[in-house]
């Protein structure tokens, strides 16, 4: 059993560190120890506490940029890995597997294994970077076991957590999809807010402490213990430079600590046994690519009932485009979407009765991240169904790629929003909504391009979604989309702009990849 799982994880892992984005990112979160920990002569510091300037020693900095590594994870590292599952699926590898006498929970614990020295071998690089620019700052001596004691007491349950979670819902076919994707977000934002919440009033619930994943609790727990304060800001923070700097020794477990830090590193064990009791083992009808899926699964139940009345609706909705222009192949691509999708009707009846129902356009929050959600996998499908090269058949689509999808995007979240933008046209808000939905249409389209993938926009949109939502107003310049009624002209102006350089990327994107 030991070699076969072993087998696993390494044939998961040599897949991983092959690919072009898996060092993309790699440098990219080094860039972001970069930024983390700026000089003190730039009036920044790593951590702040009512003024003062924590020095850069290895009990600081190990804790700040474990820190942003456990978020990192947490956020973002479900994203990376939960597609393990899907590509044996793809690739036909699963069938062999699923003709092995190889159990399903194994095979299943060798994915999660791989999924854990995948995210591991992540943190560590980071850790590595991390311990350099301590070297680089030189402010204190360089202590390699203080540095790592604040990896291992914040990073492991986060990443059991993570790996085991992508394992489950990619072992459910309703949740290996968009709507696991979202699922995983709010339920990594209802974790992290239930820990904070309760060790910011103290600790009145003890046993949130064993639910403490994210590792975000144990942390502010320990900080208010250590430092007496609740003033502590990590990350790049201004500081008063005539105040007197601080000595941090870093993070010490407790023995109040000790039980619900082991439990919420293991409990994420428990969900593997429930993947294997749903898990598809390559089954094509369990898996969803089989011809009976659509009436083994909730949501294709729900698409069967919506295609009598979605058929018409595309059929009107296509009628203009009778052409062969390159408007026209925009047009019907859009539409095309309620025909793959028919539960886009759903959503544009549920759009539209609850901007009418809603005053003063409250749920347009909401309504902007359905739109986003939709329109994420436009400029990636075609990739996914193995249609692009019959696509490129076409006169013209080959070059101007990056235009059809992104005007396809652009015009389907022009449908969607048809009612909230002839309600916001009434007032000073239908420039703000334009301009957020061109810029959610472009950023849509450069991701795609890049990653071919819908779920690098989902979860960079749902991020950025999640910061402009918990503004309330505050910057003016985040209110993208108008949420939040504080939008200007300058702030429409700008996200059109982004926009705009996002399809120039990914124009030349696409252009430097027809090259090769």
């Amino acid at each position: 059993m030991i070699a076969r799982l072993s087998a696993i994880v390494r044939a998961d892992f040599l897949l991983r560190f092959r690919r072009v984005s898996t060092a993309v990112v790699f440098l990219l979160l080094g860039a972001f120890a970069y930024v983390w920990l700026p000089p003190a002569s730039s009036g920044r510091t790593l951590i702040q506490m009512n003024g003062h300037r924590a020095i850069y020693n290895s009990g600081a900095v190990g804790l700040g940029t474990a820190s942003l590594g456990m978020m990192f994870v947490g956020l973002f590292g479900y994203y990376f890995i939960s597609n393990t599952v899907r590509r044996d699926l793809h690739t036909r590898c699963g069938v062999i597997i699923a003709s092995t006498p190889m159990r399903s929970l194994e095979y299943l614990t060798g994915k999660f294994l791989g999924n854990v020295v995948f995210l591991v071998t992540f943190l560590g690089g980071f850790m590595l970077v991390s311990l350099a620019m301590q070297v680089v700052r030189a402010e204190a001596t360089l202590e390699p076991l203080v540095f790592l004691r604040q990896y291992l007491l914040l990073t492991p349950s986060i990443i059991t957590l993570v790996s085991a979670v992508a394992v489950l819902f990619e072992s459910i076919p309703r949740l290996a999809g968009k709507f696991g994707d979202v699922l995983y977000f709010f339920l990594y934002l209802g974790l992290f807010g239930l820990v904070v919440s309760n060790e910011a009033t103290g600790g009145r619930v003890p046993w949130t402490r064993y639910l403490d994943f994210t590792g975000f609790g144990f942390m502010i727990h320990q900080l208010q213990h250590t430092l007496h304060t609740n003033e502590v800001s990590i990350g790049s923070s201004t500081f008063d430079p005539s105040l007197p700097v601080i000595i941090f020794p870093g993070l010490s477990m407790t023995r109040d600590w000790l039980a619900p830090r082991i439990a919420a590193t293991f409990l994420p064990l428990a969900l593997l046994p429930v993947a294997a009791l749903f898990f598809h083992r390559f089954d094509p009808v369990k898996a969803g690519t089989g011809a009976g899926k659509t009436n083994r699964r909730w949501l294709g139940k729900l698409q069967n009932l919506i295609k009598p009345i979605a058929r018409p609706f595309t059929a009107l909705l296509s009628a203009p485009a009778r052409g062969r222009s390159f408007f026209f192949a925009i047009w019907r691509d859009a539409a095309l979407t309620f025909t793959i999708l028919p539960v886009t009707l759903l959503a544009f009846v549920g759009i539209s009765v609850a901007t009418i129902s809603a005053p003063r356009l409250s749920a347009l929050p909401v309504i902007v991240a359905v739109v986003a959600v939709i329109i994420s996998d436009v400029a990636t499908r075609d990739v996914r169904a193995g249609t692009l090269p019959n696509l490129y058949a076409f006169p013209r689509l080959r070059e101007n790629f990056v235009a059809w999808k992104f005007a396809s995007a652009f015009f389907l979240s022009v449908i969607l929003c048809l009612i909230p933008l002839l309600i916001s046209s009434l007032t000073a808000r239908v420039p703000s909504l334009l301009s957020g939905i061109f810029f959610l249409a472009a950023t849509s389209t450069l991701l795609g391009v890049l990653t071919r993938n819908s779920k690098t926009f989902i979860v960079a949109f749902l991020s950025f979604w999640y910061l402009v939502v918990n503004d309330k107003g505050t910057s003016p310049l985040l209110d993208f989309a108008g949420f939040n009624r504080v939008a200007t002209m300058q702030t429409a102006f700008l996200y059109t702009l982004l926009g705009s350089v996002a399809l120039v990327c990914a124009h030349f994107t696409h252009r430097l990849r027809l090259a090769r």
